[in-house]
């Protein structure tokens, strides 16, 4: 799972970012975000590395919000005690990623922002791991 810190340093070319994405699919490790996620991700800035963007989202699965996911999150949010405004996008990604793993998929979020994240995601199946 990529959170919008991860997935803007695929798309910047970090090393660690671009690696993952391109080993995972030989090792059958589908990489996964929110929809909202990419939104978060976005910078007008980088407009001219369209075709870069074009690349990652192509080699991610994106999980698109739905009824679910948002209860998912709402409660994720009750529990951690954080406030769905600033945290409403790491909730919803956090949601994904415990579906994902209540699935039985082996899920970890990838995130600049470990703390809030793993509050999240806890009494989940799910890693947290910083970049």
């Amino acid at each position: 799972m990529f959170d919008s810190e991860a997935l803007s340093k695929a798309v910047q070319g970090d090393r660690e970012m671009t690696a993952l994405i391109k080993t995972a699919p030989r090792l059958d490790i589908p990489i996964v975000t929110s929809a909202l996620t990419t939104l978060e991700a976005w910078d007008p800035r980088e407009a001219s590395r369209q075709s870069v963007w074009n690349w990652t989202l192509s080699r991610i699965r994106v999980v698109h919000t739905d009824d679910r996911v948002i209860a998912m999150a709402r409660d994720m949010l009750k529990t951690a005690g954080l406030h769905g405004h600033k945290y409403a996008i790491d909730a919803i990604l956090a949601a994904v990623a415990g579906q994902e793993a209540a699935q039985g998929a082996e899920a970890t979020v990838f995130t600049s922002d470990t703390d809030d994240m793993s509050r999240l995601v806890a009494g989940h199946s799910v890693r947290v791991e910083k970049i």
